[in-house]
């Protein structure tokens, strides 16, 4: 176990963050047996990447958590246990690598395993869910290492259930052997549509709003006038309205406001309240210049 103080601002993707004096790194399954004390009373926050979360630019109090699980094991000829910090794009390519089908959704996902798993992650009519056979995680209220099945975390559209207060520390999932001509061909189309249609991953955190059967949230946002609208150095992309971008000297703040501003104003022209998908961590004011 690794503790440190970390600008949580140089570790998630939007940049933004204040200080963190408790930033755990987690590196083997024996530091869960020193957890206990160092979380008893805190906030714990659990982060791969840092890639759907925006830290509120004042001191975090609590403790930021960060597994370093990064194995992938084949248990058997259509199973593989994957640890929760492999990064989602090297997924898929072990994937293609070795000629498994089902993977391709996820190479331009920038998580980690264990977000996919708390968000169920997913993109081209692939979520996460789809590979799950169970997890493997540690209960922070009892300290025991625990399984669950696919059944037990009732996933749903971008979301999970009964993983509150759990680090997620590996997660088993279904293989299939495919046709790699097929495979290359869906990484490559599924390159293509990103690179065209979603600006880069920096100074941004993907999705901001959540999808649903009924709506595109970029859709709305783009049809509410909204793309391009800034608050602050923080703007909605020209080039996908669901994504908000961040420039260099931007603030958690900003990007906080905006994401008001644009569900009051959904609202208002459509009567649909928007569902964040980012996670804001930490206190925010609205009233704060």
């Amino acid at each position: 176990m690794k503790i440190t103080s970390v600008d949580l601002s140089k570790i998630t993707t939007y940049r933004f963050g204040g200080i963190c004096k408790n930033f755990i790194e987690l590196v083997n399954k024996e530091d869960l047996n020193n957890l206990d004390e160092i979380v008893l009373g805190k906030e714990n926050v659990i982060i791969g990447k840092g890639s759907n979360v925006a830290f509120s630019d004042k001191e975090f109090q609590g403790n930021v958590i960060c597994p370093k699980f990064t194995t992938i094991e084949e248990k058997s000829e259509n199973e593989i246990t994957v640890g929760a910090s492999v990064f989602l794009p090297d997924l898929s390519r072990y994937f293609k690598e070795n000629e498994f089908s089902n993977g391709e959704f996820m190479i331009g996902i920038p998580g980690t395993v264990g977000g996919a798993v708390k968000m169920n992650a997913g993109a081209y009519d692939w979520e996460f869910s789809d590979l799950v056979q169970y997890i493997e995680c540690f209960d922070l209220k009892t300290s025991n290492i625990i399984k669950l099945n696919k059944d037990e975390i009732n996933f749903s559209y971008r979301s999970s259930q009964n993983l509150d207060n759990k680090i997620i520390l590996s997660a088993t999932l279904q293989i299939e052997k495919g046709d790699i001509r097929k495979i290359k061909s869906n990484l490559a189309i599924f390159n293509k549509i990103r690179k065209n249609s979603q600006p880069p991953a920096i100074y941004n955190a993907g999705s901001v709003f959540k999808n649903t059967k009924d709506y595109k949230a970029g859709k709305l946002i783009d049809e509410a006038g909204l793309k391009g609208f800034e608050i602050d150095g923080v703007s909605v992309s020209e080039k996908h309205a669901n994504f908000f971008i961040a420039k260099k000297e931007a603030k958690s703040l900003a990007l906080y406001k905006l994401v008001q501003h644009v569900k009051q104003v959904i609202d208002s022209k459509f009567g649909i309240k928007l569902e964040e998908e980012i996670i804001f961590i930490g206190e925010f004011d609205l009233w704060t210049s």
